[in-house]
């Protein structure tokens, strides 16, 4: 007898119910629902396939589940409603955004662990795909990560949901009839359901055995799942009658089997051998397992991140990647038994079971001597143990006096060796805090001179417009250097505001002999800099650069302000280059100063600090532009083992 697929809800065999009524004309039930965004009863909604064996599951207790199911929807869908998840075409434009993932904890999938840290095949992948998005499109990808109720309840969200950044995580295996719903990715993993007995069931040798068997036995299973689905198989195909009893998670479904002789249920391979490795003791009958197209991610219908997953998990790494995931959460011997590409036609019942049963025997093994090595120990540790206390009581008498005089002279010199270390700390912050501060202070005196030469000449030319721009901007740039000159740190933005001072007092000095341009996107207005440490790199391009040819060709100074490897980066270049180096030398030996008042600046702010700033700068070729780039880290004074000095 063949199943109708049933449509998946949050909370139980279909879509949420509150009552249940049959049609005279017609076997298949028709069901009331409860909108999820309104919480009014749809009476639109259908079960398609409800076959009349089911029916003595829709029971009174049933129904109350199924009311439950719906007020806790309810409660829910608000929250839901204010999940913010953004399409690749968003994410792919602006190079950043968000999706989320809901989850339901099952180990070794997706859990949490103690630390309250989540961890599992399918998280890491996840983490994988955040990589792979980061790697090969420069997209910085966020993942939140939300934890969503049960099985069936998270694709009942993926299904109606209107956001397409939205992805669903929870073992979920891949169905024709699921497909008609949402969007799967490529398979990660093979979708293997073993059949599991109680321990002390025999060995079944043929299908018929077992269902031999049925009539004294009670399947247990979970709603809404594969293993449902192969429980109702045997139920349709060999016995009807089928007690079938409903638990919530597969870890309870196989202690219960465990302690019930007369229970039995499907589970997938992977937990099954978890399950073995945990010490619970079931028994995996070599018959009537099944096999489907795998695990997946699951996407709302109209996702335009499908294409994307199902790129990377056929890229050529994912194999490797997936391999590893497999192996770090059920070993090496596992990742080779139950890794194997989703098109591979072996199941349990053949070569790999027999590496399965060989499997198994070496967990067993392993466990009793675990067990045996275990209580050893414990019988040693008793003894030592009672050795040990006899020893130490004789001992600490006698170490007793000793040792309270040896603690009230160790605190007494630990006291007196923090307080020292305390003040040379803080003289060397003053020491370095009050060097920066001097380095950073000094203008350069030849800049000075030409300003106030520059002045005298446009007011001999009786230039009053210039004149007075001149001073007012010489004015402000002086103004800035005195307030920032006492900071520990400036913002980017600031820094912008000093060059475009500077380099406007040059501008007006030099006229056709200079153009300038500073880019500063709007992501680096707020980073911290030191004061006035652009400064240096553009005096060199001017003055080591432009100025040192005799040539009247127009030199250009462009800065770029950018985020770059967690820190920020100023790239100054400029050109053209002749490669005729005979301008003026008190031009190159202002330069000089410059640079190794810099330096100075440099090497103390980097001395001791793990996340250094560094300067790459150098001689321009001929015919080609030279270039200074500054990389100073995020946050300035961030993990280095030097302190911030205080200001």
């Amino acid at each position: 007898m063949s199943l109708l697929p049933l449509p998946n809800g949050p909370n139980g065999l279909a879509s949420t119910r509150l009552t249940l009524r049959r049609s005279p004309l017609n076997p298949i039930q028709t069901v009331q629902s409860v909108n999820p965004n309104t919480c009014f009863v749809n009476p639109k909604a259908r079960i398609v396939g409800f076959s009349p064996f089911l029916q003595p599951m829709v029971t009174s207790r049933f129904s109350i589940r199924l009311v439950i199911s719906a007020i806790t929807l309810c409660m829910m869908s608000s929250a839901c409603a204010q999940v913010h998840t953004d399409s690749w075409e968003t994410v792919r434009n602006r190079g950043k955004g968000t999706v989320t993932a809901l989850y339901d904890e099952i180990e070794p999938f997706i859990y949490t662990t103690r630390e309250n840290r989540l961890a599992g095949v399918e998280f890491e992948i996840m983490q994988a795909f955040r990589a792979y998005v980061a790697g090969r499109y420069k997209i910085e990808l966020t993942i939140d990560w939300v934890k969503a109720g049960a099985f069936d309840s998270i694709m009942y969200k993926i299904r109606e949901a209107k956001q397409p950044g939205l992805f669903g995580w929870a073992y979920y295996s891949i169905t024709p009839a699921r497909k008609r719903e949402v969007s799967f990715s490529l398979p990660y993993m093979p979708d293997i359901n073993v059949l599991v007995t109680n321990n002390g069931e025999p060995m079944y040798a043929t299908a018929q055995e077992f269902t031999s068997r049925l009539p004294q036995m009670t399947a247990l299973s979970q709603h809404n799942t594969t293993m449902q689905e192969d429980i109702l198989k045997l139920k349709a195909g060999f016995f009807p009658a089928l007690p079938l009893r409903y638990l919530s998670q597969d870890y309870e479904i196989l202690k219960e089997i465990e302690q019930d002789p007369k229970t039995f249920g499907y589970v997938p391979l992977s937990i099954y051998i978890v399950a073995l490795q945990k010490g619970i003791r079931v028994k995996r009958q070599s018959v009537l397992s099944s096999k489907r197209e795998g695990f997946a991610a699951m996407m709302p219908p109209a996702s335009d991140w499908k294409p994307l997953m199902d790129e990377f998990i056929s890229s050529d790494s994912f194999p490797a990647i997936a391999a590893g995931i497999v192996a770090k959460y059920l070993g090496s011997q596992v990742r080779d038994l139950v890794f194997v590409p989703a098109t591979t036609d072996r199941g349990v019942d053949g070569t790999t079971g027999v590496e399965l049963l060989s499997l198994e025997k070496e967990i067993v093994v392993q466990r009793l001597m675990d067990s045996a090595v275990q209580l050893q120990q414990h019988r040693s540790s008793q003894k030592i143990v009672m050795v040990a206390l006899a020893a130490l009581v004789i001992v600490t008498g006698v170490l007793y006096n000793r040792y309270r005089v040896k603690q009230r002279l160790s605190k007494s010199l630990a006291q007196q060796n923090e307080q020292i270390l305390r003040q040379h700390e803080q003289i060397a912050e003053m020491n370095q805090l009050l060097q920066l501060k001097i380095l950073q202070t000094r203008l350069n005196p030849h800049f000075l001179f030409n300003s106030l030469n520059a002045i005298q000449y446009f007011i001999i030319g009786d230039n009053k417009t210039v004149t007075l721009q001149y001073i007012s901007r010489f004015a402000s740039f002086l103004r800035k250097v005195i307030r920032f000159g006492d900071e520990t740190h400036i913002t980017a933005l600031q820094e912008k505001e000093i060059l475009e001072d500077y380099l406007w007092l040059e501008k007006c000095r030099f006229q056709d002999r200079l153009k300038y341009q500073i880019i500063m996107p709007e992501n680096v207005h707020e980073a911290n800099v030191l004061p006035l440490i652009s400064l240096t790199p553009v005096e060199e391009a001017l003055y080591k650069g432009i100025l040192s040819t005799r040539t009247m060709n127009d030199g250009f100074i462009n800065v770029h302000f950018e985020k770059k490897d967690g820190g920020i980066e100023i790239v100054v270049s400029h050109g053209p280059d002749t490669g005729e180096h005979n301008g003026p030398a008190s031009n190159r030996q202002f330069a000089e100063t410059s640079i190794d008042m810099l330096q100075q600046r440099l090497n103390l702010f980097n001395k001791g600090r793990n996340d250094k700033i560094r300067w790459e700068h150098g001689k321009p070729s001929a015919g080609d532009s030279g270039t200074s780039i500054l990389w100073i880290p995020q946050p300035l004074f961030g993990t280095g083992s030097a302190k911030q000095p205080n200001a």
